[in-house]
Formats: structure tokens, C-alpha cells, sequence
């Protein structure tokens, strides 16, 4: 194999290695089960008529959050987010998406301020 071929060779699998990091990005297996999500929240209204709360993950998932076990910085419409979160089973009165117990935040980015890192 010559140096030029080597070179391509190289080239075309650090390509490779970039597009999957980047198709991964909004969504990836932790340790225990839990997920990293990176997504926007959002503010629903239940069919019944109660306020719930979702993050969309920039994959495109929904995940429930539930307002009393997440940090109040969270909850904001728009707030950009990056979170380790453990999925959970049982029933929903929002029916928005998994339900997920956040585990811990990474990162909170509201609308009108600059991102935050804990």
C-alpha cells in the first residue's frame, strides 16, 4: 500500500469515526442503564388538562421528566439541557414520553442566558 493510499485509508476511517460520534449525539448508554441526553424542554399540556414536562432529545425521543425530582433550573421552556438520566417504568399521567428520574445535569442553557456547568 503506498503512503497516499495510507494516508486515504486513514482519512476516510477518522470520517467514519466522526459521523457516528456525531449520530450518537443526543442520546448515549451510560454506565447502569442510564442515558446521556442532550435535548431541549418543553412545557405540554396533558390531554386531561394538567402541565407536564418533557425533554426532546436531539434524536428526536421525548422523555417525561417529573417536575418533583429534577432541579427547577430545568424546568423552563426552551432550556437546552444535557443530562444523565435513568429510565423508570409504571404509569404516567402525562403519557409525554419514557418517564426517566434524572440522575444527574450536566449542563443548563436558558433561552436568554449563557450555559451553566455543575
Amino acid at each position: 500500500m503506498t503512503g497516499l493510499a495510507r494516508m486515504m485509508q486513514g482519512g476516510c476511517m477518522m470520517a467514519i469515526t466522526v459521523l457516528a460520534l456525531t449520530a450518537c449525539k443526543g442520546e448515549e448508554k451510560g454506565p447502569n442503564g442510564e442515558l446521556r441526553l442532550h435535548g431541549t424542554v418543553h412545557m405540554v399540556q396533558s390531554e386531561e388538562g394538567g402541565t407536564c414536562w418533557k425533554l426532546s432529545s436531539s434524536k428526536g425521543n421525548d422523555y417525561e421528566l417529573q417536575p418533583a425530582q429534577v432541579p427547577q433550573a430545568l424546568l423552563g421552556e426552551g432550556v437546552q439541557a444535557v443530562v444523565m438520566a435513568k429510565p423508570r417504568s409504571g404509569g404516567s399521567f402525562c403519557k409525554v414520553g419514557q418517564i426517566v428520574d434524572v440522575t444527574q445535569v450536566d449542563s443548563v442553557t436558558t433561552p436568554e442566558a449563557t450555559p451553566t456547568t455543575t
